[in-house]
Order: C-alpha cells, then sequence, then structure tokens
C-alpha cells in the first residue's frame, strides 16, 4: 500500500500560493513522491510540473473566452450530424480541417442562433484555440440588422 504524498512545506505552500500556481501547489505532492519513488532528474519533475499548471491555464482562458464570447453552448465538430444538416459533407470536411484558417480569405458564417437572434462570426480566431496558429486575433459575434 502506497503512503498518502506528505503535504509541502508551509512556505513552498504560500509562495506557490503568492505567484498563483495553483496547480502546481495541488499536484506538486503527489508528483513529488512519485519522482522520488521512480528516481526523476530535477528536470523530469519540473517539466512535469510546468507542463501540468500550462495545460490548467490553457483550459481555464479557453473556459473564460467562451463565457466572455456569451456562447450559450460549446459546440464541436464531433457532435455535428452531418445527415440531419442542410450542409454538405464536403463542406463540414473542408471547415474542420481547418486549411481556410491559412487563406488569406474571411469566414462569415449567418444562421439561426439558439437566441433567436442572428448572429455573424468575424473572422478572427482566439490565440490558442487552434494550437498551431498562436497570436491571430479574437474570435467576435456581430448581431445582423
Amino acid at each position: 500500500m502506497t503512503a498518502a504524498p506528505a503535504a509541502l512545506a508551509a512556505d513552498l505552500e504560500s509562495g506557490l500560493r503568492r505567484l498563483k500556481l495553483a496547480t502546481v501547489r495541488r499536484l506538486a505532492p503527489e508528483i513529488l513522491q512519485t519522482a522520488k519513488t521512480q528516481r526523476w532528474k530535477p528536470e523530469e519533475v519540473l517539466r512535469t510540473l510546468v507542463e501540468a499548471e500550462i495545460a490548467a491555464r490553457d483550459e481555464s482562458n479557453r473556459r473564460s473566452r467562451h463565457r466572455a464570447a456569451g456562447f450559450p453552448v460549446v459546440k464541436t465538430f464531433d457532435g455535428f450530424d452531418v445527415a440531419a444538416s442542410s450542409v454538405p459533407q464536403a463542406t463540414v470536411d473542408y471547415l474542420a480541417g481547418l486549411e481556410w484558417v491559412r487563406a488569406p480569405e474571411n469566414l462569415c458564417l449567418v444562421g439561426p442562433s439558439p437566441t433567436a437572434t442572428p448572429t455573424a462570426c468575424a473572422p478572427h480566431w482566439w490565440p490558442g484555440e487552434i494550437p498551431h496558429l498562436a497570436g491571430v486575433g479574437e474570435v467576435g459575434f456581430a448581431p445582423l440588422e
């Protein structure tokens, strides 16, 4: 039976809280115990903690951006039913493939929204939404008049 990981020292806990490294603070005891038993190199410990913090912040930022945009729900192509749509399969495949993102053209999607207010999507994306396209603008919705 494995013993519960020892809590972080108070000064480390306080320092991580002050630096706002919540994920590192939460995962460090378990990671440090694993690292000790498996004889990890110090840089492996640091890499694991930094990667976990980055992933948690990316996810938190994504949720915040979605909330700020006022999207009623988060939707992906995984849940899209092509058979129930008037959009041709070739168009769905093209949009899902993201080739259009690198093209020097704008994309505007117009249609009914769940809130009964038609909206248009501005041709911008949030950094990090598409991992290989960091630093590209933001998504915006404008009511159609």
